[in-house]
């Protein structure tokens, strides 16, 4: 006769509140104000204080400065190739390109980060086209990320979603994880079978093909949601040099099949989708105002809440006492039950909207204590970072720091930027001097183009050969990889649009 023993099992537990809590921490400040003022309707005793989140922000001449230099620079373009995107698009895609980084950016004595939650002083935080549009730029991910995103927490099992969203920050541009996973567990310390089995998962989700390593497996993920993946089907996606060359003949002999079945699993194929993140690439909302704004100050960088557009929460407590005592002398006491309850969730929300300001305000500050240079220097200063630095450096999970990140808009001396863009894999310097931000690498690549001799351009070599001679080792297939990024032409294509420049 089977025996009955007693087991402990512990299991994760995800209460409303608590979803709730982590709601917050992805909201920006104004769907903070929409947020509460719903929450407001529903319950009597909560108070929403719009009076700081309607007195606008005052611009002083220091900041506007900065702002019209940082415009200035985002609307330069060579006079020959207006196709070229303006120089700050180089902080506009590394946050989907994250690699290992030892070195982290340790501040000065004099240079300090200081952490307030209120606006203590003033700037315009981001009025006029220029700033708008180029935070725009500088905020690549909010259609493809904000989608895989929003399905993580649905589809992926809890044990898992640290990992995915770890994997997520790292998707390229096209919706591909081009990082190869040895390299990814030899970062992380994660082994290759639990990244393996968090990716299965992954692919899963849409877009169909996300989160393919190579294109090969990009269409057979497609192929398979399709309910197309055969044998035929197989050995194309295979062989894919082969279909490059034309060779039908040679993929019949292989797959055991006639000529006309290759030509349907072919056609079956050009339905595909090679590149399923680039229909994200440009679903890029107006830049709202900055969430978080950083200002110099005597005793270094002053990290501030945006209280314009931040209302204060209050708890109408005097309110439900007196309802409270009502009740009481008129032989109501059924409704106290509704009373509690209510101020319960009321005490609740407050203090679940200041751990998320605190625990942004914290996050915000690591991000400007690594990253000193740039809001000195500008874009060729940016150092590189992780989620997994800041998360070590501020005790918190990467999923928390991806969750703050990933829709906060913060204003800086330098303009006006996405967090998640402060976020860029390692290059190593020869003279060991250092690592740099990749971001930074394509800055310089640009800078180079920019100069270049129309009549002949640099080829990816010749761009390789000049970083290096700067004492950052890159390869050309680097340099291409970072120049299709930018969206900048090869150097064929960059001479032909010069001749036609000329000729007009």
């Amino acid at each position: 006769m089977p025996s009955i023993k007693a087991k402990q099992k512990q299991s994760l537990i995800i209460t409303p509140q608590l979803q709730q809590a982590i709601k917050l921490l992805q909201m920006t400040n104004l769907e903070i104000k929409q947020f509460l003022d719903d929450q407001a309707l529903e319950n009597p005793f909560l108070d929403v204080d719009h009076s700081d989140a309607e007195q606008p922000i005052a611009a002083t001449s220091d900041h506007q400065n900065a702002d019209h230099q940082m415009a200035d620079a985002a609307t330069e373009a060579p006079a020959s190739l207006t196709e070229l995107t303006p120089e700050n698009n180089a902080l506009s895609d590394d946050p989907t390109e994250n690699s290992d980084m030892d070195n982290r950016y340790s501040s000065s004595e004099h240079d300090t980060v200081t952490h307030t939650s209120s606006q203590s002083s003033g700037h315009n935080p981001g009025h006029g086209d220029d700033v708008d549009w180029m935070g725009q730029i500088a905020n690549p991910e909010p259609g493809l990320h904000a989608k895989v995103i929003s399905q993580i927490e649905l589809a992926i099992a809890p044990e898992h979603a640290g990992v995915a969203y770890m994997l997520t920050d790292m998707l390229a541009p096209t919706g591909w994880l081009d990082t190869p996973l040895d390299q990814i567990a030899t970062q992380t310390g994660l082994s290759e079978d639990r990244l393996e089995a968090v990716l299965a998962e992954l692919q899963h989700l849409e877009p169909v093909g996300v989160f393919a390593r190579n294109l090969a497996e990009c269409l057979k993920i497609q192929a398979i949601d399709a309910d197309c993946y055969d044998h035929v089907m197989a050995v194309v996606l295979d062989h894919l040099d082969v279909l490059g060359k034309g060779d039908i003949a040679s993929l019949a002999r292989k797959a055991d099949c006639d000529h006309d079945t290759i030509i349907d699993a072919l056609t079956t194929i050009r339905s595909f989708n090679p590149k399923p993140g680039e229909a994200y690439s440009n679903d890029l909302p107006p830049l709202s105002e900055p969430d978080v704004i950083v200002r110099k100050t005597a005793d270094g960088w002053a990290v501030d809440l945006n209280r314009s557009t931040l209302p204060t929460l209050h708890i109408k407590e005097g309110y439900a006492d007196a309802i409270a005592e009502n009740m009481k002398s008129t032989g109501q006491s059924d409704q106290n039950e509704f009373i509690a309850n209510a101020m319960g969730s009321a005490r609740w929300l407050k203090r679940a909207l200041e751990q998320r300001n605190e625990t942004t305000i914290k996050i915000c500050g690591e991000i400007v204590r690594q990253q000193q240079d740039f809001m000195k220097y500008g874009m060729e200063a940016l150092k590189p970072m992780l989620l997994k630095t800041v998360a070590d450096a501020v005790g918190m999970h990467e999923s928390t720091i991806s969750r703050v990140t990933n829709g906060t808009v913060i204003n800086t001396p330098r303009g006006t930027f996405s967090l998640k863009a402060f976020f860029s894999v390692s290059i190593v310097s020869d003279q060991g001097e250092g690592n740099m931000a990749a971001t930074a690498v394509r800055t310089r690549i640009q800078h180079l183009i920019k100069s270049e001799n129309p009549k002949k351009p640099l080829s990816d070599s010749d761009i390789a050969s000049e970083i290096s001679d700067q004492g950052i080792t890159l390869a050309r297939r680097t340099v291409a990889k970072y120049r299709e990024m930018l969206r900048i032409p090869s150097s064929s294509e960059r001479r032909r649009l010069g001749r036609m420049q000329m000729i007009g």
